[in-house]
């Protein structure tokens, strides 16, 4: 039986997803939060992917980590997304 390891790049998912959720508040920071939630969405996804061709392969925590890293991004891109919205519409001024 191969020894279990991390998911690649799954912490990195989760820090990308995590900063992403702040900085779409922030007001000169919106495009930087949409690039960092949409990089930590494409990898959470790549990492799912990568679960699902090698189901035994990865550790629990490390699955569990990138799968936050995914949900947070994707609140950071749909909220970065609706500020930067709100920001070319003069709504927030």
């Amino acid at each position: 039986m191969e020894q279990q390891r991390d998911l690649p790049l799954g912490l990195v998912t989760l820090i990308l997803g995590a900063l992403s959720v702040p900085l779409a508040f922030a007001v000169h920071l919106v495009s930087l939060a949409l690039v960092l939630g949409a990089l930590a969405v494409v990898l959470g996804l790549w990492g799912r992917w990568m679960q699902g061709r090698h189901p035994q392969l990865f550790k629990e925590t490390s699955l569990r980590r990138s799968r936050l890293g995914l949900r947070l991004g994707a609140i950071g891109l749909a909220s970065s997304v609706v500020m930067w919205i709100l920001w070319a519409t003069n709504v927030l001024l």
